[in-house]
């Protein structure tokens, strides 16, 4: 090849094989090799390959069916976009707390630790799972949301990192899609909440400045994700009322595979539980009956 021909108008030797046809070649070798007895001692086991063929369907690898559901769900259109994001990055471990934004060199060791005053050590690193689980100003939020989604469905939710980051659902915790769709919106709500209110408290760059916003800012990420959650809530009623594409100062862009209008059916299952949150009556007034929330 001459030197003043780019590598990429070469001539490749061969083609790559389509995941297809690589997927019925292993499905004849595991075919042709005998199969194992159940009781062999591990010893005598075959490896298992730690490399994972990104271009074979899910369903070939059991490693990765089990995170299909949660990708899958994280790609929801229902959503908030904002929330939808964060959970994306938690999701592949780059969001910016203090230690990842030191372990890429964009913060010093100083800055790594978490901002609030009420940590039991002033050196606590900020990680994901202390941004979101184990410090006490996410933990008082953490807590609100499980007691709330008992009163909502008798069901007391583990606030764990399974539960609440990588969104694992025991048993009897979501009995319909309507309460799956609730609960996913309200866990990504409060995450997002506490993500919010923790870059504000970093932004405080002064000790004294952090110890003077303290009782301040103890409440910063409960007040949010109250504020977000009655937020969500009414723009669900407004599509349940009113044409949304309609509305001044709306982009029909931005309703671009999403459901600009809801039944209150729908507003019902998702809101409605045991009247918690929200509740649906008739209100009698000089112009007729009105059905208010």
């Amino acid at each position: 090849m001459p030197t003043s021909q780019p590598a990429w108008m070469a001539v490749t030797r061969g083609h790559r094989q389509h995941w297809s046809q690589r997927q019925q070649q292993q499905q004849a070798q595991q075919q042709q090799q005998p199969s194992q007895q159940p009781n062999q001692p591990l010893s005598g086991r075959a490896t298992i390959h730690d490399t994972v063929d990104v271009l074979a369907p899910p369903g070939s690898h059991p490693q990765l069916s089990e995170w299909r559901r949660v990708w899958e769900l994280a790609s929801a259109a229902y959503f908030n976009r904002q929330h939808r994001v964060l959970w994306w990055r938690i999701l592949h471990g780059c969001v910016m707390c203090g230690a990842f934004s030191a372990y890429i060199g964009r913060a010093t060791v100083e800055q790594a630790c978490c901002p609030y005053a009420c940590c039991s050590s002033p050196a606590q690193p900020q990680t994901i799972s202390h941004m979101f689980l184990e410090c006490p100003m996410a933990a008082t939020v953490i807590s609100w949301l499980c007691r709330l989604w008992q009163a909502m469905t008798g069901h007391l939710p583990d606030a764990s990192v399974a539960t609440i980051l990588a969104a694992s659902t025991s048993e009897g915790q979501c009995a319909s899609d309507a309460l799956l769709q609730t609960w996913h919106r309200l866990r990504l709500a409060v995450l997002h909440s506490i993500w919010t209110a923790a870059r504000i408290a970093a932004s405080s760059t002064h000790a004294s400045s952090r110890a003077s916003q303290s009782s301040s800012q103890s409440h910063l990420a409960s007040r949010l994700a109250l504020k977000t959650v009655t937020s969500m809530i009414h723009h669900d009623w407004v599509k349940c009322n009113d044409h949304v594409r309609q509305l001044a100062g709306v982009c029909s862009s931005w309703l671009r595979g999403r459901d600009p209008s809801m039944t209150l059916e729908a507003f019902r299952n998702l809101w409605c539980h045991r009247n918690t949150l929200a509740s649906i009556h008739t209100a009698h007034t000089g112009t007729g009956d009105k059905i208010v929330a």
